[in-house]
């Protein structure tokens, strides 16, 4: 395992380099039970934050005032690191991430446009979720670089439905409750910074393969609105969607100019 403060240090490192030699300077911020900080302040702000218990790191900026943040923080990228399943290795990837964010706007650009967004928050796509099962399930390492090497774009429902969910089944079957709640807090996360695509994956996909009581389980630990979108999806268990079919157009009769059709 991973302690976070290292992990923390890590990923910090790449990003302070960068900020100093454009000549920023760092500000103390002390730690507390809730997240960990780091404070940058030059023509703007930027800060990093590890939030302890969702597990999320993120990369915030704003502007400054009297040599000061303002305080009206953008989160500008986001990343989930487990320091009980992430190694050194995830910790540099994202410290590198944060690094090429603040390098230049040609690279911010790249950097917008590779996570999306969704209201000021940097959404993770279906294959970051994938990579995230590998926590869990390390043969998908091999099966995720097989789906790359012969698609041109990551069938991340297809992969979910063939590979993830009968791994996740079979875990959540075998698992006791400690682990599930570790589980339940991990989805939560993954749900709260992914797309549309990865919402559906988690509640519609993998939560509706198990069986009742593991389900209470692990939503039991969900956030309301989490927990009332499971809930909605669960009622679709087993029912086929069909596509909505298109809306025919209206006909319309022309009136002539005494008002007669």
């Amino acid at each position: 395992m991973l302690e976070i403060t290292k992990a923390f240090e890590i990923i910090n490192s790449k990003l302070e380099e960068e900020l100093l030699k454009k000549g920023f300077e760092k500000r103390s911020v002390a730690p507390n039970d809730k997240e960990i900080t780091a404070l940058y302040i030059g023509s703007v702000a930027y800060s990093v934050v590890y939030y302890i218990d969702k597990m999320r790191v993120v990369l915030r900026t704003c502007g400054v005032e009297e040599n000061e943040p303002d305080n009206s923080w953008k989160t500008i990228a986001t990343w989930l690191f487990d320091p009980e399943a992430d190694s050194v290795k995830e910790a540099e990837n994202i410290g590198e991430d944060f690094a090429e964010t603040v390098r230049g706007p040609k690279q911010l650009a790249v950097q917008k446009q590779k996570r999306g967004r969704r209201d000021g928050e940097a959404s993770s796509d279906p294959l970051f979720f994938a990579n995230r099962m590998v926590a869990y399930f390390p043969e998908l390492r091999d099966e995720i670089a097989y789906e790359k090497a012969h698609y041109s774009s990551f069938r991340g429902v297809t992969f979910a439905e063939e590979k993830i969910k009968p791994k996740f089944r079979d875990y959540v079957n075998g698992a006791g409750d400690k682990a599930l709640i570790k589980l339940s807090k991990n989805l939560a996360s993954l749900y709260d910074s992914g797309d549309l695509e990865v919402k559906g994956i988690i509640t519609y996909i993998l939560l509706n393969s198990i069986d009742d009581e593991k389900y209470e389980t692990i939503t039991s630990e969900f956030e309301k609105d989490l927990k009332k979108t499971a809930a909605a999806s669960r009622k679709l268990r087993g029912k086929k969607i069909k596509p909505e079919k298109p809306k025919k157009p209206k006909k319309y009769i022309a009136e002539n100019l005494n008002g007669t059709r």
